[in-house]
């Protein structure tokens, strides 16, 4: 657990009680604050036993700050009740990692590296995570990752905080300053709590807006917003590209990394012979995660070695298994349409399982890349959706749930066929996350290896 013990004696209203939240409670109250702790739900707030006090009926006299959940509306559709509470109080709000920026000062020296954008965020921040320790520096790595930022364990001396940081969460911070901040993309996501894409550019650009002068700044390269955020930032940057040069930044050309910020266009490796690192997509975390390690003083040889033995991340086109020549891959993470066009994008012969809850308002975006679609088996509150703005294009079948799903295709799958999940939708209509989701793909695959499902 992480402290701050600036926050001693101090009064610290917490509203949303899941991870980030119980999290900073427990680390809160060990620095030593007077902790005010709140959830609408009342099993979450029977965990922080005495800490709970309704704060909707709180005095905020003398409340240094309210620490906010992620998943609490700042804005849009509407400010929540006790954003506006504080406001009226003067009461700053917060998230938990400006409690971490406080920290800071009382660890041991060390550096961060922050990793936001629409899609890859969590790949990149797993693979810098085990870039940093393969190269033999100690790492922990969390955010809107696994552990919150202030569970995570107090670093040893030149250790790496590798933190993923959403929209949510940049919107809520006053004070990170992080030592390398990367933008990997930018696509319309989230604009129900954003507003629009001008709020949710603006929520992005906070992590260069905190920056200290001098800090290193990454930002990607391969859609208009992220150019154009690019143009915007007065700091120095590097620019990484996936899928066109980039003079004097960091890109990939053919498969193969380049490292062009001495301008020499030094050919680092090539991404093609690493089996978790398929697809453009793939290719965008790898130049970032490398600027990422030249940022932090790494050699460019012993990045590329730590890349070789990156085991990939869990529902991010995932291999399961192969079953007759059958690839089966868990993509469960794609919960929107660009994320889903960048998996389809990355294989041939496609025996697609898409649909749930529809997060984009169309799904027309994808039709660029359903070339390779042979069928789609479609899921959820989605199927309709889909086949209006895909009907015509590929053939598809309604499926119950996911184990039917999985039986269908794999029915219908030749050798050399991929069986995709790749949902281009939230879970919520049928499961809790899209990790439930995936684990249900996951168990389905793995009755068709064992042969029950035949």
């Amino acid at each position: 657990m992480i402290t701050a013990p600036t926050y001693k004696d101090k009064i610290v209203g917490v509203f949303g009680l899941a991870r980030t939240g119980i999290a900073a409670v427990d680390a809160l109250a060990a620095s030593g604050a007077h902790v005010l702790a709140w959830d609408d739900t009342v099993e979450r707030r029977d965990q922080v036993g005495s800490f709970a006090k309704d704060l909707y009926r709180a005095d905020f006299t003398g409340m240094s700050a309210l620490m906010l959940a992620p998943g609490v509306p700042l804005t849009h559709p509407k400010p929540h009740a006790l954003v506006e509470k504080a406001k009226a109080a003067g009461v700053p709000l917060i998230s938990d990692f400006d409690i971490f920026q406080a920290a800071r000062e009382s660890l041991p020296a060390h550096r961060t590296v922050a990793i936001t954008g629409t899609n890859g965020k969590s790949t990149t921040t797993a693979l810098i995570g085990h870039m940093v320790a393969s190269c033999g520096l100690p790492v922990a790595i969390g955010g809107n990752i696994g552990r919150g930022v202030l569970s995570l364990d107090p670093l040893e001396e030149g250790g790496v905080y590798v933190l993923e940081m959403s929209s949510f969460q940049l919107g809520l911070t006053q004070n990170f300053q992080a030592d390398v901040a990367i933008l990997l993309n930018l696509t319309p996501d989230h604009l129900d709590r954003h507003g629009d894409m001008a709020g949710y550019t603006a929520a992005k650009k906070r992590l260069f807006d905190m920056q200290a002068k001098g800090a290193a700044a990454i930002v990607g390269q391969d859609d208009a917003a992220t150019t154009d955020m690019a143009a915007a930032l007065a700091a120095p940057i590097v620019r990484i590209a996936s899928t066109n040069e980039m003079p004097g930044g960091v890109y990939v050309a053919d498969g193969k990394l380049v490292d062009d910020t001495g301008g020499d266009q030094k050919i680092v490796g090539d991404l093609t012979s690493l089996p978790t690192m398929k697809g453009a997509h793939n290719w965008q975390n790898a130049a970032a995660a490398y600027a990422a390690g030249r940022a932090l003083g790494l050699a460019a040889r012993d990045i590329f070695e730590a890349f070789k033995s990156f085991p990939g991340l869990a529902h991010r086109q995932e291999l399961i298994g192969e079953v007759d020549g059958v690839r089966y891959v868990n993509d469960s993470k794609a919960t929107n349409v660009d994320a889903a066009s960048r998996a389809l994008a990355s294989y041939r012969s496609i025996r697609w399982i898409v649909g749930g809850r529809p997060k984009d308002k169309s799904f027309a975006g994808l039709l660029p890349f359903v070339g390779s679609v042979k069928t789609a088996y479609l899921l959820g509150e989605a199927a309709d959706a889909l086949v209006h703005d895909l009907g015509e294009t590929i053939p598809y079948v309604d499926c119950r749930d996911m184990a039917d799903a999985v039986q269908k295709a794999a029915a219908d799958a030749e050798p050399g066929d991929v069986v995709l999940l790749s949902p281009a939708c939230t879970a919520f209509d049928q499961f809790t996350d899209f990790e439930a989701r995936g684990e249900a793909f996951r168990l389905a695959v793995h009755a068709l290896m064992q042969g029950d499902a035949k």
